[in-house]
């Protein structure tokens, strides 16, 4: 792979094709493609497309599998693509144990030292160069060399089975930005029927250490899952990658990126406008399915009462966490408590001119349903009990399948039962993946897998949005909730008919300001300048500081906004003072929402946002200061940066400015442990 325009050679060495596979008892591997035929073809815009077709030989008769390699170039783009089908032509079925197609990029011919130039390259992940847990992705070619790297993981808790990671030496991604700050090639993985990743691995190849990229390997608990069993005549079709070359650092690469999703439907519609959300957990307090506490403390009065301060606050969405269902997890809701949901929804919206949400969940907090539903853990069947901990204790709670079909009607027909009596938003929570399912009776594979889980959830909220197309529905990552995620960003998510349209904004709602602080939020800036998909996140005021810094972090990089916490779960009392200056912050959020929730987010560096409205020519600038003194910043740009090019006249709110030409240059005067606020204007 060379870019013409600056000579770099990104790929220097022949290609990999290695499978390793068992079938018939015998373990095979395979090193190279045998060549049968090519075609090189011109479409109709004056693109080209290359197909290669070969054998991979394992030496051992009725054991052959074909690749059908295809690359596709359009005229006039700096991009190419890459497409790989694979297929069984063999007798036997093919049990794929790894797999490693790609580009090979030499980096050490001799002496240990780097291929000239390549010191200056740095290997940047998309969208998370920053990830959740505070680790950095963000490597240069000798961290690849040396192999320092390691990817962001989540682990459940030790009665999970099944969570062998087969990535542990390799690095993964849903896109790399490969660049020197000056130009770069930018790897991007898109497949969204099977879960795959953009792979980095380290190679040797005839004596020289090489970088590994593109093509197709196995990630996580060996997704994509459905290329690892290939029966007779059966073939897998792996996603497209694109190379895109670009000019720039990497933050031009995940503008790129960004443009690339919203192009595959991952984009903002121009009337997306979520609710802002009150959280009544908060508040009321998350009290187990405990029926005397829920009796005592999350009744019909106390919601009215949580409805005043949401209305009183300027919020537009009532949104109850844990506390409204008989049992967390039953999805039946409490009438005995809170009357008829209907009526609720009725008394919001006229007295209050609130609407309703919750949050359901695949865990059940009880022994709710037949144990023929729930996990089977083991190929003999006996009857369901709880996992035991290494404390000796069992977990607190019971395990459906989400692949059992009796199960998943069951939960579609209690949730429909409630969403369709006029709830507006929905939070899909803790379906976790809790390990492979052995039982026949389910009508999945056995044992079942990760990849049939997630489609088994996406499934279930597809089905809910194709009954109430008007509800907007936040979905968890089915596997990996609560950390990184295990699922792309962007796997069936989307606007269309059925498809979850936000993302959960990580873990952030207990300590919002200490998440900031720590830079464990910081994974929010990235996301952003990655995705136009929404997140949710609810956040408590309780873990906030009176300037309301952590409020405009979040309304920064959240656009599906919630909030709470006039009380808190750590006090016995309101504070006044606190929900004074949030109110006064929600009056300017509100004001400007439609920048939060619909502009184009641009990165000037991770503590300065702008979120521009091309239509209006405006923007909103926010700064932020995470020190306990002031700061004042000397910012300049091109009006381009932020997507207000061709602007003659600006004026500017919040901040002393100069324009010259086409730069803006803004003095910032941040307090300490505070946000700023500017607006821009053009004409």
């Amino acid at each position: 792979i060379a870019d013409k325009l600056t000579g770099q050679i990104y790929a220097d060495l022949d290609y990999r094709y290695h499978i390793r596979l068992r079938t018939n008892g015998q373990d095979l591997k395979c090193e190279e493609l045998i060549y049968e035929k090519h075609s090189l073809k011109s479409d109709r815009e004056g693109g080209r497309k290359l197909i290669l077709e070969g054998a991979l030989d394992f030496g051992r008769k009725g054991v052959q599998l074909k690749v059908r390699h295809k690359f596709w170039a359009p005229a006039e783009e700096p991009y190419f693509e890459e497409r790989i089908v694979l297929r069984n032509c063999g007798e036997l079925p093919c049990y794929i144990e790894d797999i490693e197609f790609g580009f090979r990029k030499r980096l050490c011919p001799v002496h240990g030292h780097l291929e000239n130039g390549l010191d200056k390259f740095r290997l940047v992940a998309v969208p998370y160069r920053k990830q959740v847990d505070g680790r950095e992705h963000d490597y240069s070619m000798t961290d690849i060399l040396k192999g320092r790297f390691q990817n962001s993981d989540w682990m459940n808790d030790e009665t999970v089975l099944g969570q062998r990671l087969v990535d542990r030496h390799k690095l993964r991604s849903e896109g790399w930005a490969w660049t020197d700050g000056r130009k770069g090639l930018l790897i991007i993985k898109y497949n969204n029927e099977m879960i795959e990743y953009s792979m980095i691995r380290r190679d040797r190849y005839k004596g020289q250490e090489c970088m590994l990229f593109g093509g197709a390997s196995f990630a996580l608990y060996k997704e994509p899952r459905p290329a690892s069993l290939l029966e007779p005549e059966e073939e897998v079709a792996f996603g497209v990658t694109r190379y895109h070359f670009f000019e720039g650092g990497w933050k031009t690469a995940y503008y790129i990126f960004r443009e690339f999703m919203d192009e595959k439907g991952h984009g903002l519609p121009e009337d997306y406008d979520p609710p802002v959300n009150w959280n009544v957990l908060f508040d009321i307090g998350w009290h187990h399915s405990d029926r005397e506490k829920l009796f005592r403390y999350y009744t019909l009065e106390s919601l009215y009462y949580e409805a005043r301060k949401a209305k009183n606050l300027g919020c537009e969405l009532l949104y109850l966490d844990p506390g409204w269902e008989v049992c967390e997890g039953t999805t039946l809701w409490d009438e005995e408590r809170l009357g008829k949901v209907e009526d609720l929804v009725k008394v919001l919206r006229e007295k209050y001119g609130l609407e309703l949400g919750y949050r359901t969940i695949g865990r059940v907090y009880r022994d709710e349903f037949p144990h023929e539903w729930y996990i089977q853990r083991s190929k003999e069947k006996a009857d369901y009990t709880r996992p035991v901990r290494a404390d000796g204790r069992p977990i607190g709670f019971w395990e459906p399948c989400t692949q059992c079909e009796a199960w998943w009607q069951e939960k579609l027909k209690r949730i429909l039962a409630i969403t369709e009596k006029g709830i507006r938003f929905m939070m899909f929570d803790e379906f976790d993946w809790r390990g492979p399912c052995h039982s026949p009776s389910h009508g999945h594979p056995v044992p079942s897998t990760p990849d049939g889980h997630v489609r088994a959830v996406y499934k279930l909220i597809e089905e809910v949005r194709r009954r109430c197309p008007d509800l907007l529905v936040e979905a968890h990552d089915p596997v990996w909730p609560w950390g990184p995620r295990y699922v792309p960003t962007y796997y069936r998510q989307g606007f269309s008919e059925g498809a979850y349209q936000e993302n959960w904004g990580f873990e952030f709602m207990w300590e919002p300001l200490k998440d900031l602080l720590s830079g464990r939020a910081l994974v929010l800036y990235y996301y952003n300048l990655a995705y136009n998909i929404p997140l949710y996140l609810h956040i408590t005021m309780e873990g906030d500081n009176d300037n309301c810094l952590a409020f405009w972090w979040y309304a920064s990089t959240v656009r599906h906004l919630g909030i709470g916490g006039k009380k808190g779960l750590r006090s016995d009392r309101e504070n006044e003072a606190r929900f004074r200056a949030y109110k006064k912050a929600m009056r300017e959020y509100m004001r400007l929402k439609a920048f939060y929730v619909r502009g184009e987010f641009y990165g000037i560096d991770e503590l300065v946002h702008v979120h521009t409205l091309r239509d209006r020519g405006q923007a909103v600038l926010n700064a932020f200061n995470l020190t306990e003194e002031p700061r004042e910043i000397l910012l300049s740009f091109e009006l381009e940066e932020i997507g207000l090019e061709g602007a003659r006249e600006v004026k500017v709110r919040g901040a002393e400015w100069e324009k010259k030409g086409s730069q803006l240059t803004l003095r910032l005067k941040i307090p300490p442990m505070s946000p700023l606020l500017v607006e821009i204007e053009t004409a």
